[in-house]
């Protein structure tokens, strides 16, 4: 009896001790062999989707097989450098996007809102103190400080994408025309001018030329 006990405990040693070892030794080369694959793979379908935006006649002219692969392999290094841009640089990016989106309140203190967006009216009104400063909603260049006996005193920015905003019945402008603006910089100030009735801003947000609802982007609570 103890005899085969012996002979079962030596037989578990065996296995534990030469035969378990190979067995991962192969698993893992099998798992390393697959992920070779995988990664030629991606490589050849790379290959074939820089081929296929590459003209015909481009490659006709670039027929050496040599050229060829300098062409791809310049492709597949720009590839890998985009791919390692780091994260920060493209949050960074993203709020220097942000900085000419014209989502702030142009108002932002002691205002309350007096006039909603309509078909006759393509803004917002914040009835506000005369004197009250006005702000950019978003950075940009003044294209224009002008006069208009409906609108009072106006200030244009243009936000160098498909964003302008306007804002008027201003007591007065602080900046003129041709001056860049930051996000939040006081740039007017609340009045009277033109045809109203009370102090107030009337703002207004163009896309492409094309009013839209302010409150469609603004915060207003």
């Amino acid at each position: 009896m103890n005899k085969i006990l012996l002979a079962v405990i030596l037989i578990l040693l065996i296995i534990v001790v030469i035969v378990l070892p190979k067995y991962f030794k192969i698993q893992n080369k099998v798992e390393k062999q697959q992920q070779e694959l995988d990664i030629a793979t991606r490589y050849i379908q790379q290959l074939n989707q820089k081929l296929k935006s590459i003209p015909q006649e481009k490659l006709k002219q670039t027929s050496d097989p040599d050229k060829i692969r300098d062409l791809l392999n310049g492709y597949l290094k720009e590839k890998r450098i985009e791919d390692k841009i780091p994260a920060i640089d493209k949050i960074s990016q993203q709020k220097n996007e942000k900085r000419f989106i014209p989502d702030l309140i142009p108002v932002q203190r002691n205002f309350a809102l007096s006039q909603k967006f309509s078909e006759k009216h393509k803004a917002v009104d914040f009835a506000a103190p005369t004197g009250t400063e006005v702000v950019a909603s978003a950075a940009g260049e003044i294209l224009s400080v002008y006069y208009d006996k409906y609108l009072g005193n106006v200030m244009i920015i243009d936000h160098l994408n498909e964003y302008a905003t306007l804002y008027a019945h201003l007591a007065t402008s602080i900046y003129e025309a041709k001056t860049f603006v930051e996000k939040g910089e006081t740039i007017a100030l609340v009045g009277n001018t033109g045809n109203s009735t009370a102090p107030h801003l009337h703002f207004e947000i163009l896309v492409n030329g094309e009013n839209i609802d302010p409150e469609k982007i603004l915060n207003i609570k």
